[in-house]
This record gives structure tokens, C-alpha cells and sequence, in this order.
């Protein structure tokens, strides 16, 4: 019996060389939610990698989404130029598809870091309030949530049109939402 993973596929009119699908992977390796040479190390090594696509890591829709300090972003012009280049030369040296996974960090946002134990910012670290859709807090110790209301709702549901419309002129080809927070 042979295996499909090899063969083409098409997805809304994305055609594929193969069912081979990086996976995004956070890297909080983010300078303001800036991509950095750590991202063009990162992304070069999948667009040369034999797989048909490959998904960049989750990236903010606004600076409030983000979950920690390091995390990439799509919602500013400085944020659309440093990643534009990087994709651009996925493009250009590469031969799979690019993706992105855009998302909002919801409750669980304003973290340290994972490899700092990924425990809320004190004070002293430039915390942000973080939203949500109601004030639980996402875990013990953790920042009440501002709860949204539809107004809020509508400018993050405009938060992610707009860094979908970002992805799209930088060449991204695939656009994932990630709506888990």
C-alpha cells in the first residue's frame, strides 16, 4: 500500500508538494515583538526542509495579546518590515509554503518567559492587564482579567484582520487562528 504523505495536496487553493506540515513553535525570542536573526536562523531551516509548509510561530494580533515579553508580533508597521525580510528570504531560498499561526494571549498573557519558569511579570517587569471574557484569572497567582465587553471584542476581532492583511502583503500564503485563550 503506498503513502499519501508524498503526494501533493490542495488546500482552498493551496497546493502543496507534500502532507509534510512544520508545526508553529514559539521561540519568545522577540525583540518588542520584533523578529530578530534568531527568527531568520529559525525559519530558514523549514523553508529548506524538504516539508510542503511551515507554520511561524504564534504572533500577537496586539501588544496586550502577546504572552510574554519575547513573544513575536503582527500588529505594528516595525513588526510587519523585520518579518517581511525573513519571509522574504524563505521565499527566495526555499521551497516550502509559509504559514502563520496569529493569536491573542488572552488571560494568559503578561508571563516571564518558560526557561524563567513562565510565572506572571511583577511589577517591576513592565506587566500589561491582561483580557478576558470574564475576571477568573487563568491560574492561581495570576492577573484578574479585564473582562471584555463587546467593544473589546470587536477591536481584538479587528486586531486579527489587520495582522492577517499584515501577513498577506509580507507573502504569507497561510493564515492559522489560533483562538484557545
Amino acid at each position: 500500500m503506498a503513502s499519501n504523505l508524498f503526494s501533493p495536496l490542495t488546500l482552498a487553493g493551496l497546493t502543496l508538494s507534500n502532507r509534510i506540515v512544520v508545526s508553529p513553535m514559539c521561540q519568545y525570542s522577540a525583540v518588542e515583538g520584533m523578529a530578530t536573526d534568531w527568527h531568520m536562523m529559525h525559519i530558514l531551516q523549514f523553508a529548506i526542509s524538504g516539508a510542503a509548509v511551515f507554520m511561524i510561530e504564534a504572533s500577537a494580533v496586539e501588544s496586550i495579546g502577546r504572552i510574554t515579553h519575547g513573544c513575536l508580533g503582527l500588529y505594528t508597521d516595525e513588526q510587519e518590515q523585520a518579518l517581511g525580510r525573513i519571509v522574504a528570504a524563505a521565499c527566495r531560498y526555499g521551497t516550502a509554503r509559509v504559514g502563520i499561526q496569529i493569536g491573542h494571549s488572552g488571560r494568559k498573557g503578561s508571563c516571564r518567559v518558560p526557561w524563567e519558569g513562565g510565572a506572571p511579570l511583577g511589577a517591576e517587569e513592565n506587566p500589561w492587564s491582561v483580557v478576558g471574557p470574564s475576571d477568573i484569572p487563568f491560574d492561581e497567582g495570576s492577573p484578574r482579567p479585564v473582562p471584555l465587553d463587546r467593544t473589546g471584542l470587536a477591536r481584538i476581532k479587528e486586531a486579527f484582520v489587520a495582522s492577517a492583511r499584515r501577513a498577506d502583503r509580507i507573502g504569507i500564503e497561510l493564515v492559522e487562528v489560533h483562538c484557545a485563550h
